[in-house]
């Protein structure tokens, strides 16, 4: 039996990987719709410690790879955990939606006949020019380039950026189907650590999207996403990909697109 560690232990990006493995799980056996699935991944790939993860996890149903902790962890009152996400902040979201511009100028569906759509879904969101102009859209929708996260699914793109109003509270709004989203509210972590969209370029992210099967190792991806954010040791892409076999793998990558860890599909395992 694995021994359960403090809640406060510090996040690897393994347990994030981990995370996000059972919250995909939960949306396709039905526990989750897209809306929740989407808003816990985002939490999920930003968490710091092994508690924050188990906030969005441990009501789920299923077997889980995720580290154990001691004891479930005690939320402080008025925080909003993974199971309270969908509680909207309604006045908080309204100031802060007032004070930025809704533009989605230049962005569309982006699947061709001859696109690999099992790669790229089926509203083309991780195509090398979707890609481009959703981050060149993401000033006009929240009035920075500087961001906690910006997630890339196929078909969404969730941008997680600091309250103007409220420091440690974050706003995330979600681009779908042509258009900008209202935002949600949760709270932001003392060491988060924000990061430019300037610095990441839409040719190296569609090119590590591409190498994806032969950077994992495996024959099928069914399912996919990335992540754009910063740690202390920089600006980084979190890449993780898996199939209907159970098969999986995930990487980080410097802005560059050099590796920094390659966590491979191994049948042997």
């Amino acid at each position: 039996m694995a021994i359960g560690r403090p809640a406060g232990t510090r996040a690897r990006d393994q347990d994030r990987v981990d995370a996000c493995a059972e919250l995909d799980r939960a949306l396709d056996d039905g526990q989750l719709d897209a809306e929740e699935h989407a808003l816990r991944v985002g939490l999920a790939t930003d968490a710091s410690t092994l508690g924050d993860l188990h906030d969005l996890v441990d009501d789920l149903q299923g077997d889980s790879r995720l580290a154990p902790v001691v004891l479930p962890r005690a939320l402080p009152p008025g925080t909003v955990s993974g199971r309270g996400i969908l509680v909207v902040v309604a006045v908080a979201v309204l100031v802060v939606i007032a004070t930025i511009a809704a533009v989605a100028a230049g962005i569309r569906a982006y699947v061709r006949s001859d696109d690999p759509t099992s790669v790229y879904g089926s509203a083309g969101y991780l195509a090398p020019q979707a890609i481009a102009d959703v981050l060149a859209a993401i000033p006009s929708r929240t009035g920075t380039t500087t961001v906690d996260s910006v997630l890339f699914y196929p078909d969404y793109v969730i941008v997680d950026v600091q309250d103007p109003e409220a420091p440690r509270r974050s706003v995330s709004v979600t681009f779908r189907d042509g258009e900008w989203t209202d935002g949600f509210t949760g709270d932001r972590s003392s060491d988060t650590v924000a990061v430019d969209v300037t610095t990441f370029r839409a040719d190296v992210l569609g090119g590590l999207v591409l190498g994806a099967p032969d950077s994992l190792n495996l024959d099928r991806i069914d399912s996919m996403y990335f992540s754009l954010g910063a740690d202390d040791s920089g600006p980084r892409v979190m890449l993780h990909a898996s199939n209907d076999d159970n098969e999986d793998g995930y990487f980080t990558a410097g802005p560059d697109g050099a590796f920094v860890y390659v966590d491979r599909f191994d049948p042997n395992e």
